[in-house]
């Protein structure tokens, strides 16, 4: 039975180890120690509402049992562009048509923009590699959700998350080497740690502010706009599956693309149920079986959610064994949600 929790001043060893072993692209998770601190010092003020709504910055960890280390985390920032001017590019086209010479073409092009600016990101996602097992990854992403449906107003009713872009083995970016590289004498790699380290806007104001015509890049820049890293394929496919869809931004660094989704349309958010708690004495079924559950409660500051492999509802009632309660921090008769993790399964109860 994992457990979600948020993030808390005792994880912070683990968090920056997370962040060394995450890798090139993952700019949310930078190879900054003290960056570290500070992103995990502003959840803790997240969770303790000493932020206001729109500066909050919520990390959630993953144990894989109730004593055991957090293996992976996950993050909800409620209004990106609040600091710092959020920037993407739009993917376009320009329209050049000429009666006299029978001649219409369409360029797809690239236009610097802040229009997401506002949104709430899903991001932070990162699930240790021992760890990358038991339906942990599928947990770790759709925990989120039951927060968002327990707490809808702190957050923006457009809902996105930026795709790691693709980048090869070695940590290269065609993109980068085709666009970014022009601008910028430096490697990938440190324009990547810039960004995670805060430096994004500096490195994006020195970007052309006029559109970029997608046929002036290298072949080997225009092949990957849009294109995902392929450890990120796993992260898309849930997305999509929860009704997120591409919506023509990409990452102005390695061209990944940004999917988005209205937060009331999120798949985990309406096949949410907010029932009652009733704890029971009961032995509980196979624990080698993969979760198809997931329970929260509605805790804000003490938000817990859990896994299990079956539930026993009848209807508004919810029944949960005292370890679960537990590990939910609730008492009987308490709200407490409950989703499942696959969407076709979500009336098989």
């Amino acid at each position: 039975m994992a457990l979600i929790r948020p993030i808390a001043e005792q994880d912070v060893d683990a968090l920056i180890a997370m962040a060394r072993e995450s890798g090139i692209g993952v700019t949310s998770l930078p190879d900054n120690p003290e960056l570290m601190k500070r992103k995990l010092a502003r959840a803790v003020a997240s969770f303790q509402q000493r932020l206001s709504p729109e500066e909050a910055h919520y990390i959630f960890v993953i144990q894989e049992t109730p004593d055991g280390p957090p293996v992976g985390l996950c993050g909800i920032e409620a209004r990106i562009g609040r600091d710092e001017v959020w920037y993407n590019y739009r993917v376009g086209e320009v329209i050049q048509a000429s009666k006299a010479l029978g001649l219409y073409r369409r360029t797809p092009t690239l236009f610097l923009s802040n229009d997401l600016t506002g949104a709430t990101e899903l991001g932070s996602l990162y699930l240790r590699e021992p760890n990358r097992r038991n339906r942990n990854g599928s947990v770790l992403s759709k925990c989120r959700y039951l927060f968002l449906a327990s707490f809808p107003n702190l957050f923006s009713q457009r809902v996105i998350a930026e795709m790691r872009g693709y980048s090869d083995a070695e940590g290269n970016s065609p993109f980068w080497d085709g666009l970014g590289r022009r601008f910028f004498n430096m490697e990938f790699s440190d324009a990547d740690f810039l960004t995670g380290s805060g430096d994004k806007v500096f490195i994006a104001e020195l970007l052309p502010k006029f559109p970029i015509y997608v046929p002036m890049l290298p072949r080997s820049a225009q092949d990957v706009i849009s294109a995902v890293h392929p450890h990120t394929q796993p992260a898309l496919a849930m997305l999509e599956a929860e009704g997120f869809r591409k919506n023509g931004y990409v990452d102005i660094f390695d061209a990944g693309p940004a999917v988005e989704c209205e937060l009331q349309r999120i798949g985990g958010v309406r096949r949410s149920d907010r029932v009652n708690a009733r704890i029971v004495e009961r032995v509980e079924k196979d624990s080698a079986v993969r979760p198809s559950w997931m329970i929260s409660n509605e805790r804000f500051s003490e938000f817990r959610a859990i896994t299990a492999t079956h539930i026993y509802r009848d209807g508004p009632t919810l029944e949960l064994t005292p370890e679960q309660a537990e590990m939910l921090r609730i008492t009987a008769g308490d709200p407490v949600r409950v989703m499942s993790i696959n969407p076709e399964e979500a009336q098989d109860a």
